[in-house]
């Protein structure tokens, strides 16, 4: 009798441990798919998460041309970047790498000027890989120069107050580029731009459009 029993309460175990694997997995489903519970644990833990949960992880938003906005913006409602914010996501991210022991960097309205001290030798391969950082975040038609130059993060931490109001602030910043640009720039970024982000005649062309602004 004894026997007869054994195979039933064998088959029940197995279904009852078949029901429980089948659990864990509907759990790691809702958890990837961030149920409620899981999601306010993983909010908590990921300060960038967003709250509505309509959407996915990516940012999405449609605007039609109709009402309000076919009107233009006035001055104080045009979006703007956040340089404090863009300078501090660059240098957070730019020391983390290997052999950096210090960065500062400072970001005006078209250009990511980055300064570094490096426990490495080969100062092309570091200089390309903290310029590609900033690449890496910033709008397609800003430039980034960097230098490890003795002295550099001071110049730079000298100029942060500076803003387009200050005489001679586009002075300023070239002087400050023509200096950084005596260390390694790392390598072109494409075939069409230089370490920079330049391209060819870019610098020539802005000049020229400076000088005829200035008659």
């Amino acid at each position: 009798m004894k026997k007869k029993l054994a195979v039933p309460l064998i088959f029940c175990i197995a279904l009852l441990v078949a029901c429980s694997d089948d659990d864990t997995r509907k759990e790691t489903t809702s958890g990837y798919k961030f149920s409620n519970t899981n999601y306010k644990k993983y909010k908590n833990d990921n300060d960038t998460m967003g709250t509505d949960r309509r959407y996915g992880d990516f940012g999405y938003v449609r605007h039609e041309y109709k009402g309000e906005n076919t009107k233009p913006l006035s001055a104080n409602k045009i979006p703007k970047m956040d340089r404090q914010k863009l300078a501090d996501m660059i240098t957070d991210m730019a020391v983390r790498l290997p052999n950096i022991k210090d960065m500062a960097v400072l970001v005006t309205d078209e250009e990511v000027l980055m300064a570094y001290e490096t426990t490495s030798k080969n100062r092309m391969a570091i200089a390309d890989n903290v310029k590609r950082t900033a690449f890496s975040v910033v709008p397609r038609y800003y430039h980034v120069y960097v230098s490890d130059k003795k002295g550099m993060i001071g110049k730079l931490e000298q100029y942060r107050s500076v803003n387009y109001d200050t005489d001679n602030a586009e002075g300023i910043i070239d002087r400050l580029i023509k200096e950084m640009k005596q260390s390694p720039q790392g390598y072109k970024v494409s075939d069409g731009e230089n370490p920079n982000g330049e391209m060819k005649g870019e610098n020539e062309n802005m000049s020229n459009t400076d000088m005829n602004r200035k008659k």
